[in-house]
């Protein structure tokens, strides 16, 4: 949410006169509506008007994948042998023989 009070603060002196007292008003309260909407899972917008032109600040809940345990070691093991210069026979380079 840290992102939408920054730009909404950014384009405040821009807005029309009505969306700038929701603005204010949301800036004060509305932005904790927000955080409980996607915290609950659910997407939230916030629209602005200046002149003839409309903005629109939204965001949506993402969900993250857990990372693979440490002991199944790195899905990238490619990429972890390939930082190691040793080409020495047998070498171990973190617990993956090369």
């Amino acid at each position: 949410m840290a992102w939408i009070r920054l730009a909404v603060r950014v384009l405040l002196s821009g807005f029309d006169p009505r969306d700038t007292e929701r603005a204010y008003h949301w800036l004060d309260h509305g932005q904790w509506e927000a955080v409980a909407r996607l915290k609950a899972g659910e997407p939230y917008a916030f629209t602005a008007a200046a002149r003839r032109t409309r903005v629109e600040w939204s965001a949506r809940p993402v969900l993250f994948l857990p990372l693979a345990h440490a002991a199944t070691g790195p899905p990238w093991r490619c990429a972890e042998s390939a930082l190691c210069s040793c080409t020495a026979r047998g070498h171990m380079c973190r617990g993956y023989r090369r």
